[in-house]
């Protein structure tokens, strides 16, 4: 039979399971959703694609130039992809476990956000490089990521 002390020593390390796991999943659906939105961007000159941008805490709401512009790039387009992904990841890599408040990360929201005005056409299928709510199909990626995961992989006991 357990003590009290064994049951408080094991019901700690299984949160820290729980938040170990959920970091990592955080990270891995984050990273998945960011490269389903950049990839399925329509692209002309690379603004809208080089905009989707990752950040803690608060939406990005400033607009950046293409990493690479140029002109009818279209969707293949893979330099402004690889930059908003590098980016990207960068940011979500940033994620800890165990972050402290007044670290800018405890209790932070992670945000993946595009402040062109126009992403709302391109969404609703303006360009004919991608149907209309490619955006949904690239969040429905990202949760394909959570379907099967379990945070923890044992049932509690008290043993």
């Amino acid at each position: 039979m357990a003590t009290l002390l064994q049951f408080s020593r094991n019901i700690r390390k299984l949160g820290s399971r729980i938040e170990n796991n959920s970091v990592a999943l955080t990270k891995r659906v984050a990273k998945r959703a960011l490269t389903a939105l950049v990839e399925g961007t329509p692209v002309d000159e690379g603004d809208a694609r080089s905009n989707w941008r990752v950040s803690l805490g608060n939406p990005t709401r400033s607009v950046i130039p293409a990493y690479s512009p140029g002109k009818k790039l279209g969707i293949g387009e893979r330099q402004n992809a690889r930059a908003a992904i590098q980016s990207g990841y960068a940011v979500i890599n940033q994620l800890r476990v165990g972050a402290k408040r007044g670290t800018g990360q405890a209790g932070s929201a992670l945000f993946i956000t595009n402040a062109i005005p126009y992403l709302g056409r391109l969404r609703d299928g303006y360009s004919s490089q991608q149907p209309n709510d490619w955006v949904q199909v690239a969040l429905m990626e990202a949760q394909a990521e959570i379907a099967n995961t379990r945070l923890l992989d044992r049932t509690v006991s008290a043993e």
